[in-house]
């Protein structure tokens, strides 16, 4: 017992020395969330704490349903897509109290409410369950290229990381009017098995480019199903570019959640290269790979295993026990980035 205790003892021990290695060389990229879609996270408090709370004992029942047994009514919300799910759960108090304790539902309000508000707000909900939400906020990495993925593409809700929203290595996609007019399609809709995808007015693209009005849009996978043909880039005519911001208008950040441990994580950079860059643009100039270096995204695992191989990171680490504040060092470490203030403004006032 006093062995296992000494266990636990030296492995909090480790993770408390551990996390003040993070605190000191490390900082999450603000300008990362706020180039793609992004709200403001004081609008959801209170949706939160309403979407959780279930209000006293019900006092009628479900009709018919009850007779099914519970684990049925389970399954049953669980295939139910988004709308359909919270319309049920406004039926009363034992809706309620039901969809309260659907696997996943708690943990996907507390930790993926505003990916859900913005799966409502862009007319995605009725393509998705509640357990298709959960599934990706448990996943921790881009399902692309293996990276930690803090973000997600929301036409298909695909965890994916910053780096291949950046570089174009989405599944493609284009607005509803160049499908049409690609397929020379005459009807005025198109088929509603295919997800539409409502854009949200805002701030995108780390040139922080001002998009105003609301566009529809579409993957190309889809559209190439019902035209039975492939739809290459040179056919798109869309202008580049326009085409190089609807990337960041169908994504947005999304934080992984470790259901074993519970530990809830955003990705984190690494400070020491940010300085080291910084360093050598005022000197001998900067070289490619350092630039990659200062936009990787780590999860916390895959930090420590870097920041034992970073010199400048173990630098800072120094520094901060000797009582030196690292936000002064670096001023975008202190902002989370390199977006100006403007763009900052403009992106919680959506």
């Amino acid at each position: 017992m006093a062995m296992e205790r000494a266990q636990i003892d030296r492995r909090h021990s480790e993770k408390a020395y551990e996390n003040s290695m993070i605190r000191a060389a490390s900082y999450h990229r603000r300008d990362f969330d706020l180039a793609v879609i992004k709200t403001n996270p004081s609008d959801h408090e209170q949706v939160r704490s309403s979407m959780l709370r279930t209000t006293g004992a019900p006092s009628v029942n479900l009709g018919r349903l009850e007779c099914l047994p519970l684990e049925i009514i389970f399954e049953i919300c669980l295939l139910l897509d988004l709308e359909s799910l919270f319309r049920f759960r406004q039926v009363n108090r034992r809706a309620q109290q039901i969809i309260s304790a659907v696997h996943g539902y708690r943990e996907t309000i507390t930790y993926a409410l505003e990916v859900l508000c913005i799966v409502l707000r862009t007319k995605t909900a009725p393509y998705f369950t509640i357990y298709d939400l959960f599934k990706v906020l448990c996943t921790r990495d881009c399902l692309l290229c293996g990276s930690f993925g803090g973000f997600v593409f929301l036409p298909s809700l695909m965890r994916c990381c910053f780096s291949c929203i950046k570089e174009d290595c989405l599944p493609a996609i284009m607005s509803v009017a160049d499908a049409k007019r690609l397929i020379k399609w005459s009807a005025t809709r198109l088929p509603k098995s295919i997800p539409v995808f409502k854009t949200l007015p805002g701030i995108y693209s780390m040139d922080e480019t001002s998009q105003k009005r609301r566009m529809q849009i579409v993957t190309k996978e889809h559209i190439a199903r019902i035209s039975r043909c492939l739809i290459n880039e040179e056919a798109q005519p869309t202008r580049q570019k326009k085409a190089a911001v609807l990337r960041y208008m169908v994504t947005t950040a999304l934080p992984h959640l470790d259901i074993t441990s519970g530990d809830i994580q955003s990705g984190i950079c690494c400070s020491g290269c940010q300085v080291a860059l910084e360093e050598a643009m005022r000197t001998t100039g900067i070289e490619v790979s350092a630039l990659g270096l200062r936009d990787k995204v780590y999860s916390r695992d895959s930090f420590l295993e870097h920041f034992r191989q970073c010199r400048k990171a173990q630098e800072l680490f120094t520094l901060s026990k000797k009582g030196v504040d690292i936000a002064k060092i670096s001023e975008s470490v202190r902002r989370g980035g390199y977006f100006n203030e403007r763009g900052v403004i403009m992106s919680f006032g959506r």
